[in-house]
């Protein structure tokens, strides 16, 4: 699947929670890209292709800081994809993202999941990072 239409469909995200899954006998902290209930078929399918993607090359997640208080870009890198994948202008709140730091801190197992579908629509996440993303703005 195409990079850019992944990166649509998910760039839908309406907001950013925390859930802890349990797989077996092993717990993961789950990072949750919530959706509203419209396009359901088209995340499925973007976030079915990403994950195809990654379970041959692995992913990174890179939560960057934006000029404006809570509000950050994410980008799921992997080697499969020319480009990381951009999710742009989301709000994270402190609680959520010092969650998400401690579990940065503590080594923990994370992954990324969606709210639109009880399947197996888990991808494992390699390494977290949060930090200030600037972009170029020199013309």
């Amino acid at each position: 699947m195409d990079r850019l239409v992944i990166e649509s469909a998910l760039s839908d995200v309406n907001e950013i929670f925390l859930t802890d899954l349990k797989e077996g006998a092993s717990e993961h902290f789950g990072i949750v890209l919530g959706f509203k209930a419209s396009n359901t078929d088209q995340i499925l399918n973007a976030f079915t292709g990403l994950k195809d993607i990654v379970c041959d090359n692995g992913a990174n997640l890179v939560i960057c800081n934006t000029r404006l208080a809570g509000i950050y870009d994410l980008e799921i890198k992997t080697d499969g994809l020319d480009e990381p994948i951009r999710i742009m202008n989301k709000a994270i709140d402190n609680e959520t993202l010092g969650a998400i730091e401690d579990r940065i801190n503590n080594n923990q197992p994370i992954v990324l999941t969606t709210n639109v579908s009880e399947e197996d629509n888990i991808i494992a996440i390699s390494q977290v990072h949060i930090k200030n993303c600037e972009e170029d703005s020199s013309l």
